[in-house]
């Protein structure tokens, strides 16, 4: 896409952002209109800011929106205030949350601005073996099978399962490669393989491959092929259907998987699996009403952070700080060479600082705070941004230092890729975010620096 389609393209998007906006305003309840605006206006900055020059970012950052607004939007189509959609106490405010959420998010994005870099329109990519790619993508997911055989108490777990996240970036070269000799099967085949590997496990994580194959379609489109729009609402409406359906089965589904016990384990086989699954998809009997709202709960992550304002300073002081060092504390003992550092307890900090009694890890479960609640309760709701707005430079750092790296392009948007999943989400505590970063940007600087000589390989010969 060419400089010029790209600005026609922002100017278009920015038009239909004024129009939602005036039609939600002037047909909506009345009962939102602040929050209407502050959640449009989020949307409409990252996408200016990242859609063409950085579109992992884009697609991360609007995720994380999406969690902050949803709940305003459905509010709005069910005439309703926002704060009638409270998960726990009435007190509980959701539209301040909001705010919160949307002013972070917003200088989150300008302070990532700052640094990340323009790439241009590539005239002369490399050509690259789809075979080799695809062995390549078959090691690193030996590699997430290892992972999955350690301990995540372990010091070796987290340098093995932030390395086979690479696969990730793997993908995004196979998608190109495929796009590019108009070999679609070998890309489509692998991502089908994921979805279905993936929907017979406990987390279920299929939306990864169509999230990074959604991404990848964005940055092949601005930078390198014509990707048709079919192929976004083929794969964007398949994301979707299938969100929507594991929010219908995913309880029973769950129970079946850990054989009626509280915990995140399988004990069942792959056929067991398989079979559950089918019958649960054909014998749903959830209405499609709650199976919506189960959905926009899941999508959603603002109650908590709405706990945390009521809760926070009226029964519990602000802590000035405290949750952001403990989190640089714990990045600074990595597991490998400090064994017996305390575990994190998610549950536990969520309770201390919203009063709300939920399940916690001895339960089998572990319900963060997010970052952006935990930047409030460390320092209210003026100065939250400051951990926020050096996040953001650390992060835009980062992938300048990676642009100058010395790769291919090319290969530059396939390490930027596995930063979406560093970062995936509001839910992410502060001490989570900084450890993933911190360890994937390792993994990934040491890996250019070992192979990037050896990156040819992965290219046809004459």
């Amino acid at each position: 896409m060419t400089p010029t389609n790209q600005k026609a393209l922002l100017n278009r998007l920015n038009i239909i952002f004024a129009i939602i906006l005036i039609l939600l305003v002037a047909l909506g309840s009345g009962k939102n209109i602040f929050e209407i605006c502050y959640s449009i206006l989020t949307f409409a900055i990252i996408t200016n800011l990242f859609l063409i020059k950085q579109p992992v970012v884009f697609f991360t950052l609007c995720y994380h929106a999406l969690q902050a607004t949803i709940k305003v939007f459905f509010a709005e189509v069910n005439q309703i205030s926002l704060n009638e959609l409270n998960n726990y106490s009435a007190e509980a405010d959701l539209a301040e949350a909001l705010r919160l959420n949307c002013i972070g998010l917003i200088l989150l994005s300008c302070s990532i601005y700052v640094f990340v870099p323009k790439k241009n329109f590539s005239v002369n990519p490399v050509k690259l073996d789809i075979k080799k790619l695809l062995f390549v993508y078959a090691a690193f997911m030996l590699i997430e099978l290892l992972a999955g055989t350690l301990s995540q108490l372990s010091g070796i777990f987290q340098l093995v399962y932030k390395l086979s996240v690479l696969k990730w970036s793997i993908l995004f070269l196979v998608v190109y490669a495929s796009m590019k000799q108009k070999k679609k099967y070998y890309f489509i085949s692998v991502v089908a393989m994921e979805v279905i590997v993936s929907m017979l496990s406990y987390f279920s994580t299929f939306k990864s491959a169509l999230f990074v194959t959604l991404i990848a379609f964005l940055i092949l489109d601005f930078y390198y092929l014509k990707i048709r729009a079919k192929y976004f609402f083929i794969f964007g409406g398949l994301s979707v259907i299938l969100i929507f359906t594991w929010q219908s089965i995913k309880g029973d589904y769950r129970n079946f998987l850990s054989g009626g016990e509280k915990s995140q384990s399988v004990t069942v086989d792959f056929v067991e699996a398989y079979d559950k699954i089918t019958d649960l998809v054909s014998e749903t009997s959830q209405s499609e009403q709650k199976v919506i709202n189960n959905t926009i709960d899941r999508i959603s992550y603002i109650d908590f952070f709405a706990e945390s304002i009521v809760y926070v300073p009226n029964n519990r002081p602000h802590t000035n700080g405290m949750l952001w060092m403990e989190s640089l504390r714990h990045i600074a003992q990595p597991r490998l060479f400090f064994p017996n550092k305390k575990e994190i307890d998610d549950s536990q900090k969520t309770m201390e600082y919203t009063g709300l009694l939920l399940a916690s890890a001895e339960q089998g479960t572990s319900i963060s705070l997010g970052y952006m609640a935990e930047s409030y309760v460390d320092f209210g709701s003026y100065l939250f941004v400051i951990p926020i707005i050096i996040l953001g430079l650390f992060i835009g750092w980062l992938l300048k230092k990676l642009s100058q790296s010395g790769i291919n392009d090319l290969y530059y948007w396939a390490f930027c890729i596995p930063f979406y999943f560093q970062f995936y989400g509001l839910e992410m505590a502060s001490e989570k975010i900084l450890g993933s970063i911190v360890m994937y940007s390792l993994i990934a600087f040491a890996t250019i620096y070992l192979f990037k000589k050896h990156f040819d390989w992965l290219e046809s010969r004459p």
